[in-house]
């Protein structure tokens, strides 16, 4: 029994989903080589550095790592470049659009723009004030760099989900994303977000969140300088959750009165002789074929019992072919008679099955009244 459905009673609904990953450097666990996260330091070099940099001497600060069984290097030169090209460029003046002011509308992440952090603002501070008071994408010599690749945070890490664990000091510090790219103190979290540093400038802004690039910076080089580079004890966690977008199916599955009321199940036809018209070469001749090195055979049982499925193999007429009944059983007649609907399928225009929806309990498809079954999956 088929029926079309409405195309208004069809419906895809994009949705973002996020999973939660922990890379770490720490103890004795690092699976920092398995995630393929990568915790380097950019140096800034002088513009005579820059220029003659040379990476067959292996000029100025490297960082080594292997991959595959292959050792790389990074250089701490082109880390820090990199990064200031990307994020920091256009943060301060003067810089190439201006020698008066920044201009923000030019960084090349979309969460780094405007520089304010929007209902997070006390009340108190206008979008400037906030700038400037924690020193939002202020930036040193010195930048400690948290690289997630791409298959790890997928579409863009989730904003406000970064959290980074640092043993290098002599205390634990725990450092937290604001949802609008800037990294702080969780220590100093209601200075912060008041926008109120204390007089040594704790609860100021220490790095920038890349949820695009998948980059984590602390700029800091203070009491932070040393974040993500230890090891073992003195090592590091990162946690951020990752974003994808999936797609919603929704269907709706009207039965009309008076409609679907008859049953395909065995039980209802006359002396349980089915629905099926079933060929006697299929029910009583055994198949051979080929199996590796010699033939196998598939017996009339296995394949009836493929086909029909039987609580008993005696009950398998293995002699002549199966003919669809032509009879029901008395009580699937009667006029009160309402088959129970237990599981609903989702068919394309082939007529192959793409999909089962299973009820939770059977529901009686009563003939005079109308039902709607909502049938929803994620792909």
């Amino acid at each position: 029994m088929f029926r079309d459905i409405d195309p208004d009673d069809k419906r895809v609904t994009p949705i973002k989903v996020h999973k939660r990953f922990l890379a770490q450097k720490f103890g004795a666990v690092d699976n920092t080589p398995y995630l393929g996260v990568e915790s380097v330091q950019g140096i800034k070099p002088t513009l005579a550095q820059l220029r003659t940099f040379d990476s067959q001497s292996l000029s100025g600060p490297t960082h080594s790592f292997v991959s595959g069984g292959v050792t790389y290097k990074k250089y701490g030169y082109l880390i820090w470049q990199q990064t200031y090209n990307l994020l920091f460029r256009y943060a301060s003046a003067p810089n190439d659009r201006s020698q008066t002011s920044p201009q923000p509308q030019f960084v090349f992440d979309k969460y780094h723009r405007p520089w304010g952090r929007n209902n997070m603002m006390s009340a108190s501070n206008s979008g400037s004030a906030d700038f400037e008071t924690l020193k939002l994408r202020e930036y040193h010599n010195q930048f400690n760099v948290f690289s997630i690749p791409q298959r790890l945070y997928g579409e863009g890490v989730r904003t406000g989900s970064v959290e980074i664990t640092d043993y290098s000091t002599d205390g634990v510090l725990t450092i937290k994303d604001d949802g609008r790219g800037n990294l702080y103190d969780y220590a100093f979290e209601e200075n912060f977000l008041s926008g109120s540093p204390d007089d040594n400038g704790s609860g100021s802004s220490i790095g920038v969140v890349s949820y695009d690039l998948g980059m984590v910076v602390v700029t800091d080089t203070g009491s932070y300088k040393t974040v993500g580079q230890g090891t073992g004890s003195d090592g590091w966690k990162l946690e951020w959750d990752a974003t994808r977008t999936i797609q919603e199916y929704e269907y709706m599955c009207v039965i009309p009165p008076y409609t679907f009321n008859r049953s395909r199940n065995l039980s209802v036809t006359k002396a349980r002789s089915g629905s099926m018209n079933i060929n006697a070469s299929v029910s009583s001749q055994d198949n051979y074929y080929w199996k590796g090195d010699s033939y196998a055979t598939q017996s009339k049982i296995q394949k009836l019992r493929a086909i029909l499925p039987s609580p008993a193999e005696s009950m398998y007429n293995t002699t002549s072919a199966y003919e669809a009944a032509s009879e029901t059983e008395n009580f699937a007649t009667h006029s009160f008679f309402a088959p129970y609907v237990t599981s609903i399928g989702l068919y394309n225009d082939f007529n192959e099955l793409l999909a089962v929806a299973k009820l939770s309990r059977p529901v009686r498809n009563d003939p005079e009244l109308a039902l709607s079954f909502v049938v929803r999956f994620d792909i």
